[in-house]
């Protein structure tokens, strides 16, 4: 007998290696039976003496079988039931049973009574029904969660209390893991006994792409037309699409509320990527607020007293020409007008902004402008032959191709910059539209964008 159970440690201590590659998620586990294996083989060297009680082999056999309840449960439902996915709960309640064979075994071959033992268990099993309530009740919950499916690993979910990505469900406890880096280990009964939202999921959209509405509002004063502010912002957000946000359903800009000191407004989104939240939103936000800059709105704040200044606050008109003429003066073909014609031309200029990502205009748009950089960069890709173009501060018109840009290279954007534009004739066929910040790869749209706005640009038209 002491014989077979050394061969059966090393039996179960080499099936035990193979589980390590075969199995990576269980490799926790694994580290427990070789720490197990470890011990029994200590037990069976002492049980080996000739002066050992008769325990150690006793507790040398429960090690080894406790050893090998783990290597069978790996085996199985890791490896040769793999595709049935079997979910961790059963495989733990499948070991906790294991366990309690092993230790009625265990009591058996040491002598216990156990008919005594059961006749006597009323009153223990009611002290510990009252002291484990907690834990049965958890128990009880992910059973429940596991049966119905009712949320799944990687699921985003919200409580009354918590928020974030559902990574496992234990027999005690479903782990959470937040948007900031951390892990929630939320008792099961508190999420069978509370409301549980599952962000971005609905019975049409099981097992698809998340997709949670968001709504982010803003105010405007009367003075500003309802529908171009909507046309405006909804144009904003639609051009290009927007990184983390789904093109279909498409945003929309709709009014909320009219407070008796401005009007609520709402863009409507549909976000994709619940842990980046605060980084998405952002992006739609500067697209609003560009937006409404370049309709003559800026996002201000809503004054509560009267405010009796004729048209507030306005900049300089002679610092605001200086900085036209300065425009002007720093694009190379414009060097040789005289300085009253460059004053004629700054007088007709008008200056607008471009978010990153923003499209300026489209291959195949009527040209009416001619637009001076004044800071930032914009990225130009033509559809005939992929030619892949940027243009930096100071620049007019076409710009040089940028150095190591290859076909269908894309190049990110840089800090916010001005710029400036001026009417002029069209530059032709080969003018198209601007993009503020792709991604890396050649465009995919009809006609896609020549000028793309690399940076956030103020300009002047």
């Amino acid at each position: 007998m002491h014989t077979e159970l050394g061969w059966t440690l090393l039996g179960l201590a080499a099936c035990s290696i193979p589980l390590w590659k075969l199995a990576p998620p269980e490799r926790r586990r694994m580290r427990f039976v070789w720490a197990l294996s470890v011990l029994a083989l200590a037990l069976w060297l002492a049980a080996g003496l000739a002066s050992a009680p008769r325990w150690i082999a006793e507790a040398d056999l429960a090690l080894v079988e406790v050893i090998a309840l783990h290597v069978a449960a790996v085996l199985l439902f890791r490896v040769i039931l793999r595709r049935l996915e079997t979910p961790r709960i059963l495989v733990e309640l499948a070991i906790g049973a294991g366990y309690a064979a092993i230790a009625i075994g265990l009591l058996t071959r040491v002598g216990v009574n156990l008919t005594g033992l059961v006749a006597t268990s009323a009153v223990v099993t009611a002290v510990l029904g009252f002291g484990l309530q907690d834990v049965l009740g958890n128990l009880a919950g992910g059973l429940v969660l596991e049966v119905e499916q009712a949320i799944s690993e990687g699921d985003w979910i919200r409580t009354e209390q918590y928020f974030g990505q559902v990574r496992s469900v234990r027999v005690r406890h479903t782990a959470l893991e937040t948007p900031d880096g951390d892990t929630i280990l939320v008792p099961n009964s508190a999420i069978t006994r509370s409301p549980v939202t599952v962000i971005g999921r609905t019975g049409a959209t099981a097992g698809g792409v998340i997709k949670h509405r968001k709504l982010l509002t803003f105010h405007l004063p009367y003075s500003y037309s309802a529908s171009m502010v909507v046309a405006a912002v909804e144009q904003a957000l639609t051009a290009s699409p927007i990184e983390g946000f789904a093109e279909d359903p498409q945003p929309r800009c709709v009014i909320l509320d009219f407070h008796p000191l401005y009007v609520q407004y709402g863009a409507l989104v549909w976000m994709m990527r619940p842990g980046l939240e605060y980084v998405d939103v952002s992006r739609v936000r500067t697209r609003i607020a560009f937006a409404l800059t370049r309709l003559g709105a800026p996002l201000t704040p809503i004054a509560h007293v009267l405010d009796m200044r004729p048209g507030g606050e306005q900049p300089s008109p002679d610092a605001e020409s200086m900085d036209r003429l300065a425009a002007l003066r720093g694009v190379e073909i414009l060097q040789c007008l005289n300085e009253e014609e460059a004053r004629q031309l700054a007088s007709r200029m008008q200056k607008t902004s471009f978010a990153a990502g923003e499209v300026i205009l489209r291959q195949g748009d009527q040209g009416d402008s001619l637009y001076i950089l004044r800071r930032g960069r914009v990225r130009i890709l033509l559809a005939n032959d992929g030619l892949l173009l940027s243009g930096q501060a100071g620049h007019a018109g076409p710009v040089r191709q940028s150095p190591g840009a290859g076909r269908g290279d894309l190049h990110r954007a840089e800090p916010p910059r001005d710029g400036f534009s001026q009417s002029a004739r069209p530059f032709g066929r080969g003018r198209a539209k601007a993009k503020s910040d792709a991604e890396p790869g050649r465009s995919t749209e009809p006609h896609p964008p020549l000028f793309r706005s690399l940076t956030p640009l103020p300009a002047f038209f």
